[in-house]
């Protein structure tokens, strides 16, 4: 009798579990919410394994959250005709992954580097490079265990919506409540769920949701504001800038010594964050500068008329569309202007 009461029990666990599952799945969509991706460190170090493929099937992409979103993956690989393997992380300076990559002897390809001033030269970096530390060593320990584990997840994930942990794990949900932050404790500000949606290749997109509302999108860059947008504290200077210019000659270097292309660009922005990152870090003391130091060449949006007017819908990242335009003309200036060469020797139209 025991233990048909158990069994009963158990299988009454199951279905309360199994109803409340299907209710909050229910719930998420009727929101207008789809299955998506978590952009984790999983996520990251399956695609930084991937960094191994011959220079003339992949590019390599690093930075802060810019690329991310400005980049067409799709189109990048119809016009390339090869692979855009994206390895940038939200909020993140790119120095550690570069010197990741340099310091890799079997990584001899094509890199591309989102350098946003903020992200390379900002005296904070040591904060913004805490995800980027945290999922490169994630990766050098990942288990075989882990990485099937991580191709399930990868399933589940493209089929049930609330799997999203961004958006729909405890933390993330707890952090919408925005309670008073007990004083010295910074409280990470709630962005609007229908921001953006990752994809499997790492691809960063603003919703429709998010981009018809603007409510949302004033929501998001009031969250900016809090993070920094108006933050006008001046970029590192004398020494730690020389010394910031040398690291990062050094990783170039080793990566060209290997037969390695890197290239940097500056992504574009608009309205409140092109206005501060213009004041703070002027080009002529440090993007003219990187360049010529570390002999490296680089793309700067607002020297290319096709790229240089984008309205960002909240002041970093551009529109789906704004992406296609950017993703075809980088192609361009690569193949034409840096002599970079691709699978697809021509160029394709794009628009």
């Amino acid at each position: 009798m025991e233990s048909k009461g158990m069994l009963k029990t158990f299988l009454l666990t199951i279905v309360i579990v199994v109803a409340f599952m299907a209710a909050w799945e229910l719930y998420i969509r009727g929101r207008g919410f789809s299955p998506t991706y978590n952009d984790d460190k999983v996520l990251w170090a399956n695609k930084r394994r991937q960094v191994y493929q011959s220079p003339d099937k992949a590019t390599v992409f690093i930075g802060p959250s810019r690329i991310k979103f400005d980049l067409d993956i799709q189109l990048w690989k119809n016009l390339t005709g090869e692979n855009a393997i994206q390895l940038a992380l939200v909020g993140t300076s790119p120095r550690p992954l570069l010197r990741d990559l340099a310091n890799d002897e079997n990584f001899k390809g094509k890199l591309i580097v989102d350098a946003m001033e903020g992200a390379v030269f900002s005296p904070a970096t040591f904060i913004t490079e805490k995800s980027a530390i945290e999922a490169l060593k994630y990766y050098e320990g990942e288990t075989p265990a882990q990485r099937a584990s991580a191709l399930l997840g990868f399933k589940l994930e493209s089929s049930i919506a609330f799997l999203e942990e961004g958006k729909f794990g405890i933390s993330n949900l707890l952090n919408d409540l925005q309670l008073p932050n007990r004083p010295g404790v910074f409280a990470f500000p709630s962005m609007p769920h229908e921001f953006a949606v990752a994809t499997i290749d790492r691809q960063t997109v603003m919703t429709p949701m998010f981009l018809t509302n603007p409510a949302l999108i004033k929501r998001q860059t009031e969250c900016w504001m809090k993070l920094g947008a108006l933050n006008r504290a001046p970029g590192i200077k004398g020494d730690m800038l020389e010394a910031v210019f040398k690291e990062v000659k050094d990783a170039v270097d080793k990566i060209r010594a290997r037969g390695g292309k890197v290239v940097f660009v500056r992504m574009p922005c608009s309205g409140t964050y092109l206005e501060t990152e213009t004041a703070v870090y002027p080009r002529e003391q440090y993007w003219d500068p990187l360049l010529k130091y570390t002999n490296t060449p680089g793309i700067h949006f607002t020297d290319y008329p096709a790229i240089a007017n984008f309205v960002c819908p909240e002041w970093s990242h551009l529109h789906p569309k704004d992406a296609i335009t950017f993703t075809g003309e980088l192609v361009r200036i690569l193949r034409d202007e840096k002599g970079w060469e691709f699978a697809n020797k021509k160029t394709t139209a794009y628009k």
